[in-house]
Formats: C-alpha cells, structure tokens, sequence
C-alpha cells in the first residue's frame, strides 16, 4: 500500500488538537473519505466503505450527523484503527463520556433482498458488547428505529449481543476489550440496504432520503440519550446535537434556487390587468356575460427556466433537513411554472389544486356555517368614512418606517399601481395597492397589519436568515402566511364580520369553481344565495377565477383556522415570523434554531405590544372558536 492510503500520525494530532480547541473539522482522508467534527461532542458515527462489494448510498446514512467519519475499509489498518482511537480518548477527556456508533448495511441473499412485507420488517440490527450496557440508549434506537415506516411498510428492530461489533467480513475499528473500565462504549447498527439493488451499485434516491431522514432524528435521540445519562453536557433537546456548520454548496444551492424564484413573480402573472375595465363590461351586461380579462406578458421562457432549476445539484447536500427544504421547494417552482405556461387554459386549474390545494368538507361545512351566522347578524346601515389609494399608501409607509427603525435593512416601497386585481397585495417584500380601490377607515390599521405587520415583516426576517429560500417562501407557506396575516386582524380588533364572511365566500366560490360553475354561476351564488353586494361578488369571483382558476383564496380561511388549531396545542407564535413557512415546517424550522444554524429574527410584529391583543390571543389559547368570535359579536 502506498503512503497516500496511510493516515498518519501528524494527521492524527492535528485532528485531537482541534478537537481541545473545540475547532470543527473537516478533513478528506486518503483515498476517500472524510473526517467531520462540528465541534466537542461525545459521539462519533463511523462508516466504512467494503472493498469487496458494491454499497452505494449507505455513507449517506451517518453524513446528517454533526460527528462522523466515512473511510474506505483498506485504511482500517492503516491509521483509521489509531485515528478512531485517538478521537474517543480526546472528546471522553474533554466530555467526561463517548459513544462511536459504527453503521453498515447487511449482506443478504438475493431471495432476502426482494420488495415485500416480510423482507421489510427484518430492516435493522442494534449490535452491543453485552446485555446490559448501556440499555437506555439501545431502548431509545430501537423504539425510534422501529417507528420507520416508507411506503406503508414498517420495520421491526432486533438486538444482537456479541463481543465482536463490526461490519460482516470486516477486522474490528477498535478492540471493545480496551473499553472496559473506561467510561467510552460502542454499538453497531446494521441496515437492510432496501435503497439500492442486490448488487449494492444502482441506488434508490426516494427510499434513500426517507431512510437517511429516520435514522438521523433516532441516531440523535440515542445520543441525547447518552448525554443526559453519562456527561455533564446541558442539553435540553435532542435536536441541539444536529450540525450547526452548513457547506458551502448549500448556499450556492440556495443562492441559485433563490434567483430562479425571484426572476419572475408569480401573482402578478396570473393577475388581471384590466379589473376596471372587466367591472364595467361585467356591469353593462347586467351580470350575465363573463368578462374578458387581460395579462402581462410572460417575460422568460418556463422550459429555459426549468431546465435551470433542475440543474441545481439539490443532491450534494448531506443535511437531510436542508435537502428536504430544498427538494419540496424545487417541486413548487416546477409546478409553478408549468401554471404561468398554461395561464388562460383549464390545466392552470389542476396546476393550482397541486400547488395551493382544493376544499375539503369540513373547510367547506364551515364555511357555509359561518355565513349562516353572519346572515342572521343585522347589518350595520351607519355609513362608513372612507379612505382611498393615497391615504391607504401614507399609513402603510408609517408602518414601514416604525419596522425600519427596529431593523434598516427594511426597504419595502410603497406602489400605488393600477394592473393588479386585489385592493391591496405584497410583491417582492414590497407593497403594492389598487389605484382604483377605497378602504372603510376602520379597516386601514388591520389592513396594515394584515400585509405590513405579516407579509412585509416575514419577508424581511427571511431576508436575515442565512437562507434566501426564508424569503421566497418555503413550499407551501401561502396557508401559514395568510392565516396569520388574518390572525393580525383578529389581534387588532379589526376582524370585522365583513371580512370573515369574504373569506368564507372564497371558499364557497373556489368550492363551486372546482365543480364545474362559471364565473357568472360563482358571482350569482355569491350575490343570491349567500347576500354578498355586486361589487364584492365579482371582485372575490375574479380573484378565484383569474389565470384559469387559482385555488389559493381559500387558504385564507384554512390558514386561520389551523393558527387557532395550533394556538390551542399550545404552539409559539414567535417560530411563525422566522420567515415565510408552511405549518409542516415548524418542526424544521425549531431543529435549525436549536442547532443554530438559524437565528431569532430581527422583527415581531407590533400588535404584540398590545395588552388587549394579547388578551384575545389568550382566548384562543383557552379554546375559543371562529364561530365563538361571530356569536359574541351577535350578542
């Protein structure tokens, strides 16, 4: 063997004195491989590459952790034995405590390795010197490991005691003999490799990625587990021992998939730039001819774009919480784009029940309760003072003038612009606002909270986070957004029963849209069976029908209702103005703060000053409902 496939002894004490000078680690071994320490921790995954087979993907399996060395298996001999050694006697001096966690994927017969329910069960080995030791962590691995479950398959964990823990066909890391009376340990864990084909070389990324994703949150839970039991360590959660280091691909990654997002907008796309007009015409036909609606231009060609995105190599980041982030939202530019393709047909429908989702029955019951409630309620006849698009524009850039003092990078301007069809809408962290539109004053400050106090602030408290894609908008996050923007109003005391009965006839309308009505069904039924005025029926009809059919309008409604369904399991407000995040992001969102690989951001909104605001958040938390909210303004 040549002196390249050598780990020496200079590269030995260089790794332990970094590692006394808690400096994190990332070293290439010889051949292949690497060394990666994050920082002092008691543990450590170790893979090796077979040399007498083929084992695609399964060095994946230990790169989410924040410790982990991959190595080809020829330098077991060859210094990775002493490096593996000399790594657990400097972190257990330092630490007080060490747990090396070798991992491997099983040799199985062909038989063994075919897709089935059977095959699947068998899926993992926790390999330990003796019964006995260290019981807690083995407890822990195998309740999360047994917890897998992909593609309707679950797996079942078997525990094997030898004194000989390593890789079938391999010499031992390290002789377990020469922990006893130390206060190091070590386990194996041995994986059906159910993500790649029996000879080991052709791997499947999709079973990959749920795998790596699973045994990633056991691995830490099993080392938090140790932690509590055998260091001094202050750690209050599990995720804490994740990796706070981020490579550099990652940012590149996001830098680029960030700069595809921002080179076309989305809404403006799809909508109209002619509402006036499309009024007007609607008007003179005494509401029995659908109006005729015009767009922008699409400046970008979605096959040149596409190809693009898809050149992004998402594949090169090891984290798999990054990668999922990443992965989710490269599928919703895909599909965003294909939407702005069929802008005007009737695919942009099927396009947008993917990206935004349909309405489901209890949305839809609730819905029509709602309006039910609110029809009952007398309306208030006293006539309301007005405010149009120049006294809408002053107040807003008071606001953003307020957040700017907090935080000066916030640059948000203020457009008074007559090509979009809402009265009022957020672009690009900017605010935009319908020539053409007039707002009861009373609704100005909820408004404002609504897009400033929401939309405006999450997109700058993305813009501080070391991601762009906090910004943008992760997957999904419409729903979030929105359910906040309208929990803002609420907060205010600015949810009027006008507003919520909007937001219900959204759902009502995108409902009737998705069965088949037309847009001149969709404004009758909202004017006649549910009382809404002419103008608010078609201005809520051309939001759900403008591009070919766009779903989003009823995640308002959704969104809010999942807020209250989160308030009242007891969840923190501030993780929701991180930046622009879907609620399946939460989890994600409370591991990367944890690791500190994201930061609390700069801005909270302003309402939370408020005691009265704060008192209605209260009542949420204590189980009041939507329809509660309604009864008490009808008594």
């Amino acid at each position: 063997m040549s002196n390249t496939m050598i780990i020496t002894d200079e590269f030995i004490q260089n790794v332990c004195e970094k590692i006394r000078k808690n400096k994190p680690i990332r070293m290439n071994l010889p051949g292949w491989g690497r060394v990666h320490i994050d920082r002092q921790l008691p543990f450590l995954c170790l893979y090796r590459l077979p040399t007498n087979r083929a084992d695609v993907g399964t060095q994946k399996l230990v790169l989410s952790e924040a410790s982990y060395i991959i190595a080809d298996e020829a330098l077991t001999g060859n210094g990775l034995g002493k490096l593996v050694e000399a790594i657990v006697k400097t972190i257990s001096e330092e630490c007080g405590a060490f747990l090396l966690i070798e991992i491997w994927s099983m040799c199985l017969p062909e038989e063994e390795n075919k897709i089935s329910s059977q095959n699947h069960k068998e899926a993992f080995t926790i390999v330990s010197k003796k019964r006995g030791l260290l019981t807690p962590e083995i407890e822990t691995m195998k309740n999360r490991l047994s917890r897998i479950k992909i593609d309707d398959l679950t797996a079942s964990v078997s525990i094997k005691y030898t004194t000989t823990i390593a890789p079938q066909e391999m010499q031992p890391i390290i002789d377990t003999r020469s922990l006893n009376g130390t206060s190091s340990y070590m386990l194996g864990l041995a994986i059906r490799p159910i993500y790649q084909d029996q000879e080991g070389v052709q791997l499947y990324p999709y079973e990959l990625l749920k795998l790596q994703q699973c045994v990633s949150e056991a691995l830490k839970k099993t080392f938090f587990t140790f932690v509590k039991k055998h260091t001094t360590a202050v750690t209050s959660d599990y995720r804490e021992l994740g990796r706070k280091g981020v490579t550099k691909s990652v940012f590149k990654i996001d830098d680029a998939m960030a700069k595809i997002e921002d080179s076309f907008d989305f809404l403006l796309q799809v909508s109209p730039v002619n509402s006036k007009e499309a009024w007007e015409q609607f008007q003179t036909s005494d509401f029995k001819e659908t109006p005729i609606f015009y767009y922008r231009p699409r400046p970008f060609d979605s096959a040149i774009v596409k190809r693009e995105l898809f050149k992004i190599p998402i594949e090169k980041i090891e984290d798999p919480v990054l990668s999922e982030i990443f992965v989710q939202k490269r599928d919703e530019i895909d599909r965003k784009l294909t939407m702005l393709n069929d802008r005007g047909n009737a695919s942009f429908l099927h396009g947008s029940m993917q990206v935004y989702g349909g309405v489901e029955k209890d949305l839809l019951e609730t819905s029509i309760e709602i309006l039910k409630a609110i029809s009952n309620i007398k309306p208030n006849k006293k006539p309301k003072e007005m405010a149009d698009a120049v006294e809408f524009a002053r107040a807003a850039k008071e606001e953003i003038a307020y957040y700017k003092q907090i935080c000066p990078t916030v640059d948000a301007k203020v457009e008074i612009r007559d090509d979009i069809a809402s009265d009022a809408m957020v672009s690009g962290g900017n605010f935009l606002i319908y020539r053409w539109s007039s707002f009861p004053k009373d609704r100005i400050e909820p408004l404002i909270h609504h897009e400033i106090g929401t939309h405006v602030l999450t997109y700058f408290n993305g813009l501080s986070q070391p991601f762009k894609q906090l910004h943008t908008g992760l997957r999904g996050y419409d729903e979030m957004q929105e359910g906040i923007a309208v929990l803002s109003e609420y907060m205010c005391g600015g949810l009027t029963l006008n507003r919520i009965k909007v937001l219900a006839g959204r759902v009502i309308a995108v409902h009737a849209m998705i069965e088949g009505a037309t847009f001149v069904d969709t404004f009758h039924l909202l004017k006649e069976e549910y009382g809404f005025l002419p103008k608010t029926a078609f201005s809520v009809t051309t939001r759900v029908f403008r591009g070919g059919g766009l779903t989003k309008d009823a995640v308002y409604l959704r969104g809010f209702l999942q807020i209250f369904d989160y308030l009242k399991a007891g969840g923190k407000l501030d993780l929701l103005f991180v930046g622009k995040i879907a609620a399946n992001h939460i989890p994600i969102i409370q591991e990367l703060l944890y690791r500190k690989v994201l930061h609390k951001p700069p801005l909270s909104p302003r309402y939370l000053e408020d005691a009265e605001a704060l008192k209605r958040l209260e009542m949420i938390r204590n189980g009041h409902t939507l329809l509660d909210i309604i009864n008490k303004e009808m008594t």
